[in-house]
């Protein structure tokens, strides 16, 4: 089995969604959380398997630490009894796994006082899932006997009979009916509650209101929703409504509820939400001093304080004044992206049909909507410009960047936020540490190629590379992916790409990060080799690599096992051949250059060719078998190119007594 690694604070999957593999962790810790807490599960622990039966996640599992987990796929218990015939010792950690788990519930409902008394009878029904079991568990009249057996049970694994611990238990020692009937003397009642249980209560009790005096709404978010919309100036039937949808989806038991009903009701309110952000957005250009909700609204999505959570509101509000983006280094917040279109700093983005604005407008005229002055009119229009943006991308972007389609909502809740925020909100620093990170690895991800010429020095044409860096946006949502929206502004080729994600971001930075420069280094790739991206006859990245994946099936190189792996690895990325590529480069930059090879031997030659590692990673896997003839390759190639270089540099020096700088730039990056 593959090894995944997790970093620490990474979202494994949530409570909720489809049981399609289990995962043993096999080093460092994950959180499992559940509605009103959570354990910790440690290595040798299976991720899931209290959820064979509903085959549904009921705990949301985070990694706690820096893990590294071994997936099983699963669909169905035939699937296990398979598994387990053929390794006995893979049944045994399975089995004991569900026994610790099951344990550690049983003393964290001990723990916290849900010992009542009752009757539970074993076999009358089988409980679907952990939280089932929780519940059957808090109507027995000694919780903390039944953690004791559980204790032995896991030790065990299962019974004498086979069957799993928590079906072998004495009906005598759980089931008070049961005891009855084995020991005919009358036992006196249980008493509802013990002394210690009863402080233990009251103690809960009183942290509890303590708790709920120390986290009030802050007065600046009190009524925030009625802030903003009276500052938006929105109508009366807008405001009105949407007020009764923000109050509704509040009152939703489940938010993320995928039937007709729920997902209608959330596209009237989606709509909503953007008419009253571009309305909001409109008159807080030119205010100086914006209120507090409507910062929050126009940053995070923000609505409603009981709706994010007050805790998570008491925190934003605090930082409110030290959030913002590095727009002087590329990074913007939504608003700040918005302002700097309308201050003609920056040219609205492409629409989802890939059509930048001047295409759009053509567009328009070309379908009668609008006329030729009204046309030039729109050219010139900043505040039209901001439209189009607020309009055709960020519907659009917003929804990709949240990543769960089906399910999404704008607006800011506390449900959705699978990590703290202190750990999960994106800064300017963050972004350019992981960005950092790839350069050093992928060190010409960012360069273009384009032509020099200097008549006084008499150099006729040069090819030279310029390292352009992306605009980094970050959306007003809490999400799990990043979007590489366009790799170029316009037709100029020396622009800055522009990448979105959240500005919550419940997934690791650097992760979705090298998925977006994997994509970008795909884009651009199209787009300098135009209609012939994936013609073999001109070699480039698009075009080999979209060779290899067309017809691996007739590829000697590649064995029946990795062939077979590429299959399944095309099901999963569905057919898509950039996927296949943007999953490679991940790869590629996590695992290959720190020297762990993941890639097979068709597809690591071309990663090398297009996307070749710096200097000092060169350097350490130059001894490695499988990198070595690819590195003396390129040091080959490299070396040509230097010596023409070195020879133009004596020439200029010595007719002209000195070397333009972007000759000796070209030198430092072929040397990087």
């Amino acid at each position: 089995m593959a090894i995944i690694r997790i970093e620490n604070g990474q979202l494994i999957c949530q409570a909720g969604d489809a049981l399609k593999e289990l995962y043993v962790i096999g080093e460092g810790n994950v959180r499992a959380v559940f509605p009103g807490g959570g354990l910790m599960m440690r290595k040798g622990d299976i991720i899931g398997i209290q959820d064979i039966k509903s085959g549904v996640h009921s705990c949301t599992y985070l990694a706690a630490t820096d893990a590294a987990l071994v997936p099983y796929p699963y669909s169905g218990l035939e699937q296990l009894l398979t598994l387990f015939q053929a390794k006995p010792n893979v049944m045994h950690l399975f089995f004991t796994s569900s026994a610790r788990f099951s344990c550690s519930l049983l003393k964290y409902c001990a723990q916290a006082g849900h010992g009542e008394p009752g009757e539970y009878v074993l076999g009358s029904r089988s409980p679907d899932n952990v939280f089932d079991k929780a519940i059957y568990q808090k109507t027995r009249a000694d919780v903390a006997l039944a953690a004791d057996m559980a204790d032995a049970a896991a030790e065990n694994g299962m019974g004498d009979n086979g069957i799993p611990y928590d079906r072998v238990i004495p009906p005598a020692k759980v089931d008070p009916v049961a005891r009855k009937k084995q020991n005919p003397v009358p036992e006196e009642a249980p008493a509802v509650s013990s002394p210690k249980e009863e402080a233990r209560a009251a103690a809960a009790e009183k942290a509890a209101a303590a708790a709920m005096e120390a986290v009030q709404i802050p007065v600046e978010l009190e009524d925030a929703l009625s802030v903003i919309l009276a500052f938006s100036e929105c109508d009366e039937a807008l405001a009105q409504r949407f007020t009764e949808e923000v109050e509704a989806y509040k009152a939703m038991p489940d938010k993320d509820g995928t039937d007709d009903a729920d997902r209608r009701f959330r596209l009237a309110l989606t709509g909503d939400f953007y008419k009253l952000y571009t309305k909001v957005f409109e008159l807080s250009i030119n205010e100086t001093n914006l209120p507090v909700a409507v910062k929050l609204f126009l940053n995070f999505g923000f609505v409603d304080a009981e709706l994010a959570g007050i805790s998570n509101s008491v925190y934003l509000l605090s930082i409110l004044d030290a959030y913002g983006g590095e727009p002087e280094r590329g990074v913007y917040t939504f608003p700040e992206w918005l302002l700097a279109v309308y201050h003609g700093e920056k040219e609205p983005s492409r629409n989802e049909f890939d059509m930048d604005y001047p295409a759009y407008l053509r567009d328009q005229k070309k379908s009668g909507k609008i006329n030729d002055a009204q046309e030039k009119q729109l050219l010139t229009s900043n505040i039209d410009k901001v439209r189009f943006e607020l309009e055709n991308v960020f519907p659009v972007v917003n929804k990709m960047t949240f990543g769960r389609i089906s399910t999404f909502c704008p607006l800011l809740s506390e449900h959705n936020l699978m990590k703290p925020l202190h750990t999960s909100l994106v800064s300017p620093a963050a972004l350019h540490k992981a960005l950092d990170d790839i350069r050093k690895l992928d060190f010409s991800a960012f360069y273009r190629e384009t032509t020099y010429t200097n008549e006084e020095c008499g150099i006729v044409r040069e090819y030279l590379q310029i390292e352009v860096l992306p605009d980094f946006i970050l959306m007003p949502n809490a999400g799990v992916r990043g979007a590489m929206w366009q790799e170029i502004e316009g037709k100029r080729r020396l622009t800055p790409s522009r990448m979105m994600l959240s500005g919550i971001a419940l997934e690791s930075v650097p992760q979705l990060l090298t998925r977006m420069v994997g994509e970008f280094r795909w884009e651009m790739c199209k787009r300098v080799q135009g209609a012939r991206w994936n013609d073999v006859s001109e070699p480039s990245l698009t075009s080999q690599y979209t060779d290899y994946i067309q017809f691996y099936k007739k590829n000697r190189e590649l064995s029946p096992d990795a062939k077979e792996k590429l299959r399944l690895s095309l099901q999963r990325a569905k057919n898509s051949v950039k996927e296949m590529f943007v999953r490679d480069y991940v790869l590629w930059i996590s695992y290959e250059g720190n020297g762990s090879p993941r890639l097979n031997k068709v597809a690591r030659p071309i990663l090398f060719a297009y996307c070749p590692f710096s200097a000092p990673i060169r350097q350490n896997l130059i001894q490695h078998p499988l990198y070595m003839e690819m590195i003396n390759r390129y040091k080959l190639l490299l070396s040509q190119k230097l010596h023409h270089l070195d020879m133009l540099c004596n020439k200029l020096q010595k007719n002209y007594g000195s070397v333009p700088e972007e000759i000796t730039n070209q030198i430092e990056f072929l040397k990087s």
